[in-house]
């Protein structure tokens, strides 16, 4: 027999007991756990008082990790993080506070029309997500934002900018030991199929042309029209044609041309030849012109989202033309120039194409009469077969 270690019990229990008769009380006595304590300057963990789910939280330098946690362990795993990461300042960061440092420096030397293009990527993310922190963001989370866009009918194009978006915001995070690798990578985005090619019609040219030519030359809407069919027949793209300077215009020489073109490598700077039915419109915007570039004369607004917006809207609108967007200039150039037999070659030379597959692919769209004479060419193989 032994006593209750209860001091105000002590009565006798039996040897091997568990618990007291009497009272009730555990005859077991526990250690006490040796209180951990971490390495000076490593940070502490500190568990707050009262019947909380999650009592743990932890701070280095004064400054949190962010979050509550259920265990000591996962307090101290989550603080062994924070001081091994470069700036720990950066570690509560939520993925919006990533993104706003991240934009604040590349945002300083990118051309207007990037920046567009990131702060519109941007806003296809949700609130949820931005406030989730950036440490915790993982590929799933884009994942579910790029499943939404395609399944919304956007372009593959628009959830591949949102996929570059994220590989941006990871590689600034994997630059500040945030996180350890690039999740970005592991994003899927589904091929959707092509919108279908639009061009201009013959009659719609026609309408265009008479306005060019025929209309008032101080008027806007006919300048506009001048403009457009230059478009038509040089393939250039709005923002091209809106850079062209004066001095890169040859009038003089025996074949007219203009140099010029933005974007890819072969697109940069390339020849075009000017073509006799836009030769008078050239002409009349480099006489105009009080400025290096060549719509400086031009009476309408001067940049190409204004012009887009107003100038060439109004324009189709005079005239009774479905809207088209300015780029479908291009892909008529492209399409009648492919369907008059110009060489495939020249051609990607003239449109700033890489190869002619980008043509084939994205702006050629031969209509049925061209298809329709093109199959007239198999008639004198259909005669041979009459006569077996």
């Amino acid at each position: 027999m032994g006593k209750c270690i209860y001091a105000r019990c002590k009565r006798d229990v039996p040897d091997g007991a568990t618990f007291c008769p009497y009272c009730g009380k555990r005859q077991i006595r526990e250690k006490k756990r040796k209180k951990h304590y971490r390495a000076k300057g490593t940070g502490s963990v500190y568990k707050l008082s009262g019947d909380r789910r999650c009592p743990y939280y932890a701070v280095f330098n004064g400054t949190s990790t962010g979050r509550m946690y259920s265990t000591r362990q996962e307090a101290e795993a989550a603080l062994d993080a924070m001081v091994a990461s470069a700036r720990p300042d950066l570690f509560a960061y939520t993925l919006e506070d990533c993104y706003t440092a991240w934009s604040s420096v590349a945002y300083r030397d990118m051309g207007a029309s990037s920046r567009r293009g990131y702060e519109l990527s941007w806003s296809y993310i949700p609130g949820q997500l931005r406030s989730k922190f950036g440490r915790d963001v993982r590929t799933d989370d884009f994942q579910d934002v790029i499943d939404e866009l395609q399944g919304r009918g956007l372009s593959d194009s628009t959830a591949k900018r949102v996929k570059f978006l994220y590989s941006k915001l990871c590689q600034w995070m994997m630059q500040r030991d945030i996180i350890a690798k690039n999740y970005a990578a592991f994003l899927v985005v589904q091929q959707t199929e092509h919108r279908p090619i639009s061009t201009f019609t013959v009659e719609e040219v026609g309408k265009i042309n008479t306005l060019a030519t025929c209309g008032p030359q101080g008027d806007r809407l006919t300048q506009s029209a001048m403009l457009t069919m230059i478009f038509l027949f040089t393939g250039m793209r709005i923002s091209e044609l809106f850079l062209a300077e004066v001095a890169h215009v040859h009038l003089d020489d025996s074949v007219p041309y203009l140099q010029g073109g933005v974007k890819t490598a072969a697109g940069k700077d390339r020849v075009i030849p000017i073509h006799s039915r836009i030769l008078p419109f050239v002409r009349f915007f480099c006489s105009r012109a009080n400025g290096p570039l060549l719509v400086d004369g031009y009476t309408g607004n001067h940049k190409p989202n204004g012009w887009r917006a107003r100038d060439y809207t109004g324009m189709l609108a005079h005239l009774g033309i479905p809207y088209k967007v300015p780029h479908n200039t291009r892909k008529t150039m492209a399409t009648n120039a492919a369907q008059s037999g110009v060489d495939q070659i020249a051609l990607a030379k003239l449109m700033g194409w890489t190869d002619i597959d980008v043509g084939n692919k994205y702006y050629i769209a031969p209509d049925v009469a061209y298809l329709a004479g093109e199959m007239d060419k198999l008639d004198a193989w259909d005669k041979e077969l009459d006569n077996r």
